[in-house]
């Protein structure tokens, strides 16, 4: 009984805390108003996947913690340059965070993240589906082969989680996460 009334007061409290702040920084970022010209627009969509990249990251357990978490960006150096500005002098857990621009001929295995703003080939895809690597992009290809897919639903952001590939990936995501994945519709 005592056990109970502890693990209600003094756990519950906290997971309750932090549930609700993850719940209201996605819903600011889901129904924030649409209201932006062309170049503020993409500013905006930026500054969201950004958020959303470091909150995916903080929301998803790797068996092994790097001292350094590198987020990698596929093929597209001016969103790697804006993701070193967003995330100079931060830190994940206890691991400093790297941001670097990488090809196709890049060497992957150092990668705990990669984002992919552009298209993105298959074959990477494929190469990538049993390393423990956090794959992130809008194309089609990342909705059936990669982990998190990122759409546009109503003019808002939305992202859906292929949790069967994490598993695969060795990582294990949030159900605080999980919880917020939407199914794009066909």
């Amino acid at each position: 009984m005592m056990l109970h009334y502890l693990k209600k007061t003094v756990y519950e409290p906290r997971f309750e805390l932090g549930l609700r702040i993850l719940v209201l920084f996605f819903s600011i970022l889901f129904y924030a108003a649409p209201m932006f010209a062309a170049d503020e627009s993409t500013e905006r969509e930026n500054k969201i996947k950004i958020a959303y990249l470091f909150n995916f990251s903080q929301f998803t357990e790797w068996s092994v913690k790097p001292p350094v978490f590198n987020y990698c960006v596929y093929d597209d150096v001016p969103f790697s340059e804006l993701l070193k500005n967003a995330y100079v002098g931060k830190t994940l857990g206890d691991s400093r965070i790297e941001v670097q621009n990488i090809t196709e001929k890049s060497n992957i295995n150092n990668c705990q993240l990669i984002y992919f703003p552009n298209k993105v080939s298959a074959d990477l895809l494929t190469q990538m589906r049993k390393k423990p690597i956090l794959s992130v992009g809008s194309q089609k290809n990342v909705l059936e082969q990669g982990i998190i897919y990122l759409f546009e639903d109503e003019q808002k952001i939305r992202f859906f989680i292929n949790n069967v590939t994490a598993l695969a990936s060795g990582l294990k995501i949030s159900s605080q996460l999980l919880s917020l994945s939407k199914e794009p519709l066909p």
